[in-house]
């Protein structure tokens, strides 16, 4: 089984299938290399924070909205894009708008074709990717942390615990914790250091690890290692193509 949601092993696994013999896999949009990462991310506005998605419920686009409320009141510098459309749009906007914050530090900038959302992604210090477990991976992670974002990323969704390392390539917080995810981004915009280590970070994950080239050599090893009857548990330590194992169920609320 290849697993293209840090959750699938744990929910086979209660059915008692493919114990022992699940992959990690995942979704690998274009991986896009700079000429150089660490110029692109001098060039970020550290005080952006991004968020790319449809407005539904389960990808909690209101959790920004609270955040940006808390971060104002707080006093912080900041400024929030927020790309995308769908059936939340209105309350979202009257949310920031009853908070004060609609065009001031909340901007919504609807729909974008992805090398638009690329652009905008380039450009901004931080991205927000808040969405449930009902997201089974989110491509758009991969896009952030490939474009250097330091990147604030629920524990819930299926590429989370797969790609990002908790203070080292970027934030992961427990799903449904608004409290939890605005400490985060706090900490983030009063620490530009931060930012850049995450955004250099991530951007190796994507560019070393995480991306179609190397998902395509690995399956084609794991294969013929399979097919010879030989174990294929040592083969791979991490990333595609290393052995997937259950996640502990208190990882995630929503």
């Amino acid at each position: 089984m290849l697993c293209a949601s840090a959750y699938t092993a744990g929910d086979y696994a209660k059915f008692g299938l493919f114990r022992g013999r699940c992959y990690k896999w995942g979704y690998f949009p274009e991986t896009i290399r700079y000429p150089s990462i660490d110029d692109l991310i001098d060039r970020k506005a550290k005080a952006t924070i991004l968020w790319c998605g449809r407005f539904l419920g389960w990808k909690h686009p209101d959790d920004v909205i609270e955040v940006a409320r808390r971060l104002h009141d707080a006093g912080c510098c900041f400024k929030i894009e927020m790309i995308g459309t769908g059936e939340m749009e209105q309350q979202l906007k009257r949310q920031a708008s009853e908070a004060g914050l609609l065009e001031t530090n909340i901007r919504f900038l609807g729909a974008m074709s992805p090398e638009a959302v690329r652009l905008h992604m380039e450009s901004a210090g931080i991205c927000l990717f808040t969405s449930d477990r009902q997201e089974g991976w989110g491509a758009v992670l991969n896009e952030a942390m490939n474009s250097g974002c330091a990147v604030v990323a629920s524990d819930a969704a299926g590429a989370t615990p797969y790609l990002v390392n908790d203070g080292v390539n970027g934030s992961v917080y427990h799903s449904g914790n608004i409290q939890e995810l605005y400490e985060k981004v706090r900490r983030l915009l009063e620490n530009t250091t931060m930012q850049y280590s995450f955004g250099k970070a991530a951007y190796q994950t994507i560019t070393e690890l995480w991306n179609a080239e190397v998902a395509a050599k690995r399956f084609l090893q794991l294969s013929q290692t399979l097919l010879n009857g030989t174990d294929a548990s040592g083969l791979f330590a991490n990333g595609p193509c290393s052995p997937a194992k259950p996640l502990r169920e208190d990882w995630y609320q929503r």
